[in-house]
């Protein structure tokens, strides 16, 4: 690809794996620099791969089976920064960055800043509370460890380094339990990962916290952070149906803010975005994942209304600025308008009616925007997790009213069309 004239003098930038909210990335990035774009895979699955905003890489290189190249070609091209711009990208954005003397989190945590077992055993060692797990190829030993805890009274079966709610099974019954494992072993996952084992951890009761954050030389500031509301499906599938932004003086945030410190620092995410789920449980906040990445709620446009600023902006001013506007901000977000992202949900296989959605769902005043997951015209699937959900509708407005009566709209539409 031959990069505009206008963009040859600009600096360069790397970002790997910019598919899905990664490529909100991409687009800011563009504007000011030069992006190099490192695939992790050699392929991506068709759930991201037509996301990746090709027009705007000024090259678009392969990293497995060429490292010893791509690594000469990136140094050549002396980048001044490299940002993991999915899921898939987070463990050869930490070799490069570190390779090429760039600001970065150490390689050495690298896996468990995917592996959910490794992660939960990373806190463990730095003190900070985790749920109690097991992981193992063999559903039979997941059943023995979990009759050695007869206090656990359900389970969540997922794979160890997914993403999306992909596979992730409450299980009440020993028979779940093995038909969840025989759901998840053997499976090509998400991530582009066949599943040779499966994690077991106790179910975390409570409600279910979103936290983001931008990280630069150890210091942390919270970008934004949601409660995150779940249905139950068929099969004990639970899916994320929508999530509201909190405002900066919720006093649970006194709760979990400083516990998503810890665990940050315990992961050894010091530079760059991180995501954060937790669940707020009787025995305090227990963390059930975080990736050293930015959100998929990400929504710059939206982020800016409610908070003044974004995490993807954010991100590039730590990674390809001089911290400036990081620094400027406050380490906790405040809220200028209130915000609920809403999952849609499709209860039948139907051609996605884009136009339709779009058209009503732009007669509502708290509207800010929709972010389909399908193409139109796309068959739709009844939704039993993140990944299988059309779409995600985002609602701003000052007056949360407005918020519930847009929401309250939205699942008449779905009855309607989906």
């Amino acid at each position: 690809m031959t990069v505009p004239h206008d963009r040859q003098d600009r600096p360069a930038l790397v970002l790997v794996d910019a598919f899905s909210t990664g490529s909100m990335l991409a687009r800011q990035a563009a504007e000011t620099h030069r992006v190099l774009h490192v695939r992790s895979r050699d392929l991506a699955s068709d759930t991201f791969g037509a996301s990746l905003p090709s027009a705007l890489l000024a090259e678009d290189l392969t990293y497995p089976g060429h490292e010893a190249d791509v690594l000469a070609h990136l140094t050549a091209r002396r980048p001044v920064g490299v940002v993991a711009a999915s899921e898939f990208g987070v463990e050869v954005a930490d070799e490069l960055a570190h390779r090429l003397g760039l600001r970065g989190n150490d390689p050495a945590l690298s896996a468990a800043r995917r592996d959910k077992s490794l992660m939960m055993d990373a806190l463990s060692r730095a003190g900070v509370p985790t749920a109690r797990q097991c992981r193992s190829d063999d559903p039979a030993a997941l059943l023995d460890w979990w009759r050695g805890h007869p206090d656990i009274a359900r389970l969540v079966v997922k794979p160890l380094d997914s993403a999306g709610s992909d596979d992730v099974y409450t299980c009440d019954s020993e028979q779940e339990v093995l038909d969840a494992c025989r759901a998840v072993l053997g499976k090509t996952n998400i991530m582009l990962r066949v599943n040779e084992e499966v994690l077991a951890q106790e179910y975390l009761a409570g409600d279910e916290y979103i936290v983001n954050t931008v990280s630069r030389d150890g210091s942390h500031w919270f970008t934004d952070a949601w409660i995150s509301r779940k249905q139950v499906r068929e099969g004990g599938r639970r899916i994320y149906e929508a999530e509201d932004l909190l405002t900066p003086d919720d006093p649970v945030l006194d709760i979990v803010l400083p516990y998503i410190a810890r665990a940050l620092d315990a992961l050894g995410i010091t530079d760059g975005p991180a995501h954060s789920e937790l669940i707020l449980t009787a025995r305090g906040p227990l963390l059930l994942e975080t990736g050293a990445r930015i959100s998929g709620l990400a929504n710059p446009a939206a982020l800016d209304l409610c908070t003044g600023a974004d995490q993807v902006s954010l991100t590039l001013d730590c990674h390809a600025g001089d911290g400036v506007a990081l620094a400027a901000r406050p380490a906790r977000y405040p809220v200028l308008q209130r915000a609920r992202c809403v999952n849609l949900m499709a209860r039948r296989a139907v051609p996605l009616p884009l136009a339709a959605i779009t058209s009503a769902l732009e007669r509502i005043p708290a509207f800010e925007s929709v972010r389909f997951r399908i193409a139109d015209g796309a068959p739709t699937r009844p939704t039993v997790d993140l990944n299988s959900s059309p779409g995600a509708v985002f609602l701003v407005h000052p007056d949360p009213v407005e918020i519930d009566n847009a929401h309250k709209v939205i699942r008449e539409l779905e009855h309607e069309l989906l």
